[in-house]
């Protein structure tokens, strides 16, 4: 019962502070993540940048799923966890950049509230297994860590 791997990423204009943007990422995924910004053009013509923060193992997955806090993980405990779980067994959340630049973790519902951080936390589960269970008992061990 764990997580694969978790990538988190944020797309941002060059207007956008990405060096405070940057400290934001990495406190959330943490100091082992692997960080990356690619430069490229929108679809608009625009200059863009990509920050991009990949967890590869269990252990630091696992780590920034808790960083999230005891509140956010019950919200998304007490939500639609099959809405956030895609096909390739992969749980997606949005989180509020404004508040994570601060240091603060706010869960973004509605899909023009702002700029966000997309998280992508990868399932272990296995063929007879719900990712939809797994994921909730995940949820529930992290969730009891904050409580002992």
């Amino acid at each position: 019962m764990s997580l694969h791997g978790a990538t988190w990423r944020v797309h941002t204009s060059s207007v956008d502070d990405v060096d405070l943007i940057m400290d934001g990422v990495k406190w959330l995924a943490g100091k082992d993540a692997i960080i990356s910004v690619d430069k490229d053009k929108s679809i608009h013509g625009a200059i863009q940048n990509t920050i991009e923060a990949r967890l590869d193992k269990k252990k630091l997955a696992m780590e920034s799923l808790e960083r999230l806090g005891v509140d956010v993980l019950e919200m998304i405990y007490s939500g639609d966890l099959k809405a956030r779980i895609d096909e390739d067994k992969n749980m997606h959340l949005r989180l509020d950049l404004s508040s994570l630049v601060q240091q603060k973790i706010k869960l973004s519902f509605a899909r023009n509230d702002g700029l966000i951080v997309k998280g992508i936390f990868k399932i272990e589960s296995y063929p007879g297994e719900d990712p939809c269970n797994v994921l909730s008992q995940i949820l529930i061990s992290a969730i009891n860590k904050f409580k002992k």
